[in-house]
């Protein structure tokens, strides 16, 4: 979750200086990828939490159940505002900070060609 928060720190802070030096344009465009990478990532908590609590209830293809499940239970929340974008923060940061943690150890698990 570190560095989810990092990622969109490093995303937001850069916003908010190009908004205080007038360039609006840009800051909006650095603003609409903080967007896109809290949206992301909150899809892949989501997926993952749901495909966890489906394989412990042992119901039939956690994957697709799992899913529905997950996008379910953040369904739910939506009717408090406050948790939902409490909901959406978190979830959103810690997706971020796994799908990079993923993608360095899937570089890392790559196999270098003979010579």
């Amino acid at each position: 979750m570190a560095l989810g928060v990092l990622l969109l720190a490093a995303l937001l802070l850069p916003a908010l200086a190009l908004a205080f030096a007038g360039l609006l344009g840009p800051a909006l465009l650095v603003l609409a990828l903080a967007g896109l990478l809290i949206a992301t990532g909150l899809s892949v908590s989501v997926y993952d939490l749901g495909r966890a609590l489906a394989c412990r209830l042992r119901l039939p293809v956690p994957d697709t159940v799992g899913a529905f499940l997950g996008i379910s239970l953040f369904a739910g929340s939506l009717s408090w505002s406050p948790l939902a974008f409490a909901l959406a923060l978190v979830g959103g940061a810690w997706g971020a900070g796994t799908l990079v943690l993923q993608r360095r150890e899937a570089e890392h698990r790559q196999v270098l060609p003979l010579t």
